[in-house]
């Protein structure tokens, strides 16, 4: 699965994506209500903090690439976290929209070399915005940067919405692959109202979150993965909930907040904290 600076297609599945849980497969279509979720291994430090990556996201490691379809507007939480709740793991996640079209993988653009000299999709800007025209994203954008001389689209992506970092901010000052700020917490790089209508959500010791008020139909995908190098892989859970009505989008809001007191608790009174006793040696989610 990994890349080579030498390789290029256009538009092939430069990524692959992952299938969802409880035979959803890699397709699924959420409608209010309606919630999808992913579980297995995932790397320490494939999303930042690899210094092999000067800091940036490793697309190829892990397989850690997932998509769904809107078929209403409604509010949208994505939520990541450890099937332990005290196993040591810093996550990070990224959620971009494709639009009427599913994100078709992307396409390895020679011309698009990080600090170490990787191309991308090996190695890629995740909190890039895809609308910019940055290094560490062309691949996956739907304007023309690849082919031969340059004029095709590279891909059907259409922009980042926002990204979550529960690890150390890694700055463009102090190197990172594609000169990009990797910062803790929640952020909004959207750059319209189009896919949604507002953005929040929070980041915990071991876990991440947002929320995508009024998210609209269509497609959208979802990289995820560690942010701080050293750890372990760590059986991690994915969920993407469609809210049904507001009372029930606060309700969900109160138990994913309770969920992560617990897990602080549990992890105060631990007497030895550490990654579960059952991680797994590959870097999948099924």
């Amino acid at each position: 699965m990994l890349a080579t600076a030498s390789s290029f297609s256009l538009a092939e599945n430069g990524v692959a994506l992952q299938n969802w849980r409880d035979g959803a497969g890699a397709f699924p279509s959420l409608s209010p209500g309606e919630r999808v979720e992913a579980v297995g291994g995932m790397p320490g430090s494939n999303y930042a903090g690899n210094p092999r990556l000067e800091n940036s996201a490793w697309a190829h490691l892990g397989d850690t690439w997932w998509r769904f379809h809107l078929t209403a507007a409604t509010d949208v939480v994505v939520h990541l976290a450890p099937v332990d709740p005290g196993a040591a793991f810093k996550p990070g996640l990224t959620v971009w929209a494709s639009g009427d079209t599913s994100f078709d993988g992307g396409a390895s653009d020679p011309d698009e070399v990080a600090v170490n000299g990787w191309d991308t999709p090996h190695s890629f800007n995740a909190v890039g915005q895809v609308a910019d025209d940055e290094k560490g994203t062309w691949w996956m954008g739907g304007f023309p940067h690849c082919g031969e001389s340059g004029d095709q689209p590279c891909s059907n992506m259409k922009e980042t919405l926002a990204y979550a970092m529960s690890g150390p901010q890694r700055l463009a000052t102090e190197g990172t692959g594609w000169n990009e700020d990797i910062l803790w917490g929640v952020h909004d790089v959207s750059v319209s109202d189009t896919y949604e209508k507002g953005i929040s959500g929070n980041v915990g010791g071991n876990w991440a979150r947002l929320v995508f008020h009024d998210m609209q139909p269509g497609w959208y995908v979802i990289f995820a993965g560690g942010t701080e190098h050293g750890l372990p892989v760590t059986d991690m859970r994915l969920s993407v909930t469609a809210v049904p009505e507001p009372q029930s989008f606060a309700m969900l809001l109160a138990g994913l907040g309770l969920l992560g007191a617990m897990s602080r608790r549990y992890r105060i009174h631990r007497h030895a904290p550490g990654p579960g006793k059952n991680s797994p040696t590959n870097g999948s989610l099924s």
